[in-house]
């Protein structure tokens, strides 16, 4: 809660010194969504197993990769998409499971959107050469991005998980060597000609692991932490305070509906497609023609509401800020009510409590426990955290 409230803060000054209306809204609704009210935590949960276990979350995200709990949230998520791609594809005879880190050599001035480009860059030439393409038939991408010394410059790596053939000394060479050559390819790009790296051999780093059940020295991982390696965060938490003004309003800009993780190969292939660039339409049921190719550029898109940020940050625009504070809180307790009650039914024999001392209960409690108030939430919950950091 209080890494919530800082980010949030530390955010909302630098969007009024970068007069950055969206980044103001954004910080206003992290600030709301770190308030005591919004904070949840149970001890009777179960999951699907009837295992039980111990949790906390918010009842209200800021939809912001600069807010702790969303964090949390994607994180989660993007477990869960690796984990359904991982059992969904049957790897080829003859493949192994590894876990590979790209890493981008630090370029002094290169700012965070130019840095984050440069990876990106490299990774789209990477997937399309002829040797990656002969050695990996299907994996999952997963960004992570830190802060250098005395904020000079960034350090981008990209983790990769997924089933490649035979990686044998010469072969770690070659895809140093292919990497190194993407890397100089885009940053010639960028108006950077001569690409400083600073390894022996004066090749980028791409470090190579085996996925095993045990891990055994430097070389192989366990699959559970190389899951977690791909999904955990694409910027730390503790980076963002230590950024200045400038940089944390750019990060925020550029991480705003960036995906997780990014799959590739195999995993892309999903059923009812009917052909590159094509899909299946069946919204006309009433006749023989339920199944017909479409072109995806003809495709109609939706319009699309406008996001409770859009609309803050147009309302800071017309000098309506106390206004648009008030319909921020209005909204996040409608949203409070209605997660309350998705908890209670996901969880039904659960026990909630919020910070600010209210208590809620699981589908199986409600008729014969009311609502009522916790005399100590917040005791409570401190100690269920120390319990949960010994443990």
């Amino acid at each position: 809660m209080r890494s919530a409230e800082g980010i949030g803060t530390h955010l909302r000054q630098a969007a009024i010194e970068g007069k950055d209306a969206d980044a103001l809204a954004v910080a206003d609704m992290i600030i709301e969504s770190s308030r005591p009210e919004n904070i949840w935590f149970a001890d009777d949960l179960h999951d699907k197993n009837g295992v039980v276990f111990s949790g906390y979350g918010s009842l209200n995200f800021a939809n912001s990769r600069l807010d702790p709990a969303y964090m949390k949230a994607c994180s989660s998520r993007a477990r869960a998409r690796t984990l359904r791609a991982l059992s969904d594809y049957k790897a080829p005879v003859g493949e192994h499971m590894r876990f590979i880190t790209f890493t981008v050599p630090p370029l002094f001035g290169f700012d965070f959107a130019r840095s984050i480009n440069l990876l990106d860059g490299a990774l789209v030439l990477m997937k399309k050469r002829k040797w990656f393409k002969g050695k990996v038939s299907a994996a999952v991408f997963g960004d992570e991005i830190t802060t250098g010394e005395k904020n000079t410059h960034f350090h981008c790596h990209s983790h990769m998980l997924g089933w490649t053939r035979k990686f044998g000394k010469m072969d770690i060479l070659a895809l140093r060597q292919e990497w190194t050559g993407c890397l100089k390819a885009v940053a010639k790009k960028m108006g950077v000609d001569d690409l400083t790296i600073n390894t022996r051999d004066g090749l980028a780093v791409a470090n190579v692991k085996n996925v095993a059940p045990k891990q055994r020295g430097s070389q192989s991982v366990t699959f559970e932490s190389a899951i977690v390696e791909t999904c955990k965060y694409t910027v730390k938490g503790t980076d963002f305070q230590k950024m200045s003004p400038e940089h944390l309003c750019q990060v925020e800009r550029v991480l705003r509906g960036r995906r997780m993780v990014v799959t590739y190969g195999g995993f892309n292939k999903r059923k009812g497609t009917c052909g590159k660039g094509q899909y299946l339409d069946k919204t006309c049921t009433n006749d023989a023609s339920e199944l017909i190719p479409k072109d995806v550029g003809e495709i109609r898109k939706k319009e699309k509401k406008e996001s409770l940020r859009q609309s803050g940050a147009q309302m800071i625009r017309d000098g309506k800020q106390e206004l648009w504070l008030e319909q921020l809180r209005h909204k996040f307790e409608e949203r409070r009510e209605w997660r309350k009650w998705q908890l209670a039914k996901r969880y039904p024999a659960a026990i909630f409590q919020t910070l600010d001392g209210s208590v809620w209960y699981g589908v199986n409690h409600m008729k014969s426990r009311p609502l009522s108030v916790a005399p100590a939430s917040v005791e409570c919950f401190e100690s269920f955290l120390a319990q949960r950091a010994s443990a």
